[in-house]
């Protein structure tokens, strides 16, 4: 059923936090529904429509949080106070706010990361965990992403060389991080189409035949300002404190499902391995198909949501 059809709540609504920050929040379903929290990638993608649709409208209840300075929440692209702390405390002033008890946590990539930093948070507010093509948050995870030889090529151009000194991937990320913030709106508007190059060879998406708008090219800077951002400090997580997470999460027994293409370029199938070892009783599923929550991967997200059982808390 298309989610314009559904005989549900469809709603939006601001969530405005003690520092200042301004979260837009979509909510799709039944107020009586099986409550579940969706944690888009990026960081600084924001929530897209399309996640709606791995729920099922007669029993779920869909939140959709665009993340600090990500899609619609305000003010756009900011780093100030965006920190993963300050992410998890929104996620848990949201759910309090919505008077819901306990929800189900579906995370894909960066997301995925969040997820699990925010079940082992706050253990007592999630029922299950959904996680698609994690990304650990490691450095290595980092320099797989952006390598001279490999879709970072566009990056390290983009940067006119100011990035040679320093070591592999973290120091793309230095410089980009810098230019993007405090560089002319020429070099923020020319490190972002790079960055979006770099990702779409990742995806293997084809260019954009298209010329953007003004508004479209600014939002990717806003975006890759706040990637830079957190993948240079490895999220305020790292691998190593994010697989300890993973751990404990598998010692309390919560139902966990890990969902990774096959042919994933942007998160290495050796992440969901990685994982399944720190969550023994996991159900690890390998799906047709690269990074993209799409075709195989989106009707694997509606079978792993639909088959987690779970109690739940409204």
């Amino acid at each position: 059923m298309p989610t314009s059809d559904w005989p549900t709540t469809s709603a939006r609504i601001n969530l405005r936090t003690p520092d200042g920050h301004c979260l837009h929040v979509r909510q799709c379903g039944r107020d009586s529904g099986e409550p579940w929290l969706v944690l888009h990638g990026g960081p600084g993608s924001g929530c897209a429509p399309s996640m709606a649709a791995w729920f099922d409208p007669l029993l779920h209840r869909a939140v959709l949080p665009d993340q600090r300075g990500a899609g619609r929440s305000r003010p756009a692209g900011t780093l100030r106070r965006n920190t993963v702390t300050a992410l998890l405390a929104d996620l848990e002033q949201l759910r309090v706010a919505l008077g819901i008890e306990r929800w189900g946590v579906v995370g894909g990539s960066w997301g995925a990361a969040l997820a699990l930093a925010y079940a082992d948070r706050f253990p007592d507010a999630v029922s299950a965990l959904v996680l698609r093509g994690a990304f650990l948050t490691g450095f290595d995870d980092v320099q797989a992403l952006f390598n001279a030889r490999g879709a970072g090529r566009d990056l390290l151009q983009s940067i006119d060389g100011r990035g040679e000194g320093f070591p592999a991937a973290r120091g793309r990320l230095y410089v980009a991080t810098d230019m993007l913030q405090l560089g002319t709106t020429v070099q923020k508007l020319n490190i972002a189409r790079a960055w979006q190059r770099a990702e779409h060879r990742l995806l293997g998406l084809q260019p954009q035949a298209r010329r953007q708008t003004w508004q479209q090219r600014m939002a990717l800077v806003r975006k890759y300002r706040l990637q830079a951002h957190y993948l240079y400090r490895r999220a305020g997580l790292g691998k190593s404190a994010l697989l300890r997470a993973a751990a404990r999460i598998g010692a309390r027994g919560l139902p966990v499902t890990l969902l990774h293409g096959r042919e994933d370029n942007v998160c290495r199938p050796r992440n969901a391995l990685r994982l399944s070892a720190a969550i023994p009783h996991a159900r690890l599923v390998w799906v047709p198909g690269g990074h993209l929550a799409v075709g195989e991967m989106a009707k694997a997200l509606g079978a792993a949501i639909r088959a987690s059982a779970w109690s739940v808390g409204v």
